[in-house]
């Protein structure tokens, strides 16, 4: 019998050998499944998506690729998209990491707000199309952690949820998603500006013009009708005289037929490169404007903002194109600011960049909308 003892000793040898080696192999391909990009295809795929679609709750906006390879928002009449947002959107889906499996119990789904339909409008559901026909790649966002950045993501219809490493601007909020800084003029170029009988021209100076103007820095010059107090024509040197150094919008839409500009709404800007007018109609309580810009000889050589915030020159006739057919509605602080410069209220102060939340906050952004 104790012949036999080695010959066991060695089957027993080789059969623990076996089950370490598939266990091994379990293991390995459970690590493969759980590590490597969320979604592997989309990057070949970025050049032939046609459109997206975000989603939460009642908010909806699809945004359209175009001539050009252009991308418009289809929920604002086709007004061009932020292309940077819509870069960072697609990259930041194609270098989601699988980071760890988690449940796919449809039941535990709400806890990470990977519910859809999501009865409390925490989930955002993105549609990638690359035709019309084909069946569009279906993700849904859930909850996103800081340290390390990473965010719950379940592709659509599986149920499978996970956790991967890296964030997405899956942001449903259209403002998001266009260049709302229509002009951010250096000091330099402003020559005047005019609303209501009030003219307002910079002073003479020597040197490098300042990059931040007080009142004092202009002259103002009003007439009989309407009148101005003295305290609000020194209020409206400083918001004239500082106005194109940031013109925004709140909202867009493709220009209506009914539009009917008011001269309490009808403003004036002389400028090194153009004359720009304008025209306001108030509307429930808001303001919409079309821009009327008349380029003229002597423009200086545009420049593009290296930075969000940082002031630019646009080539004028391109410009005056891009505004062209368009009605913006004007920041809500903004037409806060122009009714008080009628009143006797104190003179408003123009809130920080980076002070600005909600609807008046401008997305980040590294380059101007195409002009």
């Amino acid at each position: 019998m104790n012949r036999f003892l080695p010959l066991l000793a060695v089957a027993a040898a080789l059969l623990t050998l076996i089950a370490v080696w598939a266990v091994g192999d379990r293991i390995a391909t459970s690590v493969r499944q759980v590590q490597g990009p969320m979604f592997p295809d989309l990057a070949a795929q970025a050049n032939t998506l046609t459109a997206i679609e975000l989603e939460q709750g009642s908010n909806r906006v699809r945004l359209e690729r175009g001539a050009n390879d252009a991308w418009t928002l289809a929920s604002r009449d086709h007004y061009p998209a932020d292309f940077e947002q819509v870069r960072g959107l697609i990259v930041g889906l194609s270098q989601l990491q699988k980071d760890q499996m988690l449940t796919s119990k449809a039941a535990r789904l709400g806890e990470l707000n990977l519910t859809w339909p999501d009865p409390e409008d925490r989930a955002r559901r993105i549609r990638l199309y690359t035709s019309p026909e084909a069946e569009p790649l279906e993700v849904l966002l859930g909850q996103e952690r800081i340290t390390p950045r990473s965010t719950y993501v379940r592709r659509m219809p599986e149920t499978q949820a996970w956790r991967c490493r890296g964030g997405v601007n899956g942001d449903v909020d259209v403002q998001r998603w266009m260049r709302r800084d229509l002009l951010s003029l250096p000091s330099s170029e402003f020559l005047g500006a005019g609303w209501l009988g009030l003219v307002v021209t910079p002073k003479p100076t020597t040197g490098e013009v300042p990059k931040q103007r007080t009142p004092d820095m202009f002259n103002a010059r009003a007439g009989t009708d309407p009148a101005w107090t003295p305290a609000q024509i020194n209020a409206a040197r400083g918001v004239l005289g500082e106005w194109t150094s940031r013109v925004e919008f709140d909202d867009v839409r493709a220009a209506t037929k009914d539009f009917a500009p008011t001269p309490d709404r009808t403003l004036t800007f002389d400028v090194k490169g153009a004359r720009v007018t304008l025209l306001g109609q108030q509307q429930s309580g808001s303001t919409w404007f079309r821009l009327r810009v008349e380029p003229r000889d002597g423009a200086s050589q545009p420049t593009r903002n290296r930075e969000a915030g940082d002031p630019w020159i646009p080539d004028w006739q391109t410009f005056a194109k891009s505004v062209d057919g368009w009605e913006y509605k004007l920041p809500n602080w903004r037409e806060a600011e122009l009714t008080r410069l009628r009143s006797d209220e104190p003179e408003p102060k123009m809130p920080a960049r980076e002070d600005m939340t909600g609807k008046d906050r401008l997305p980040p952004s590294s380059s101007p909308m195409p002009r």
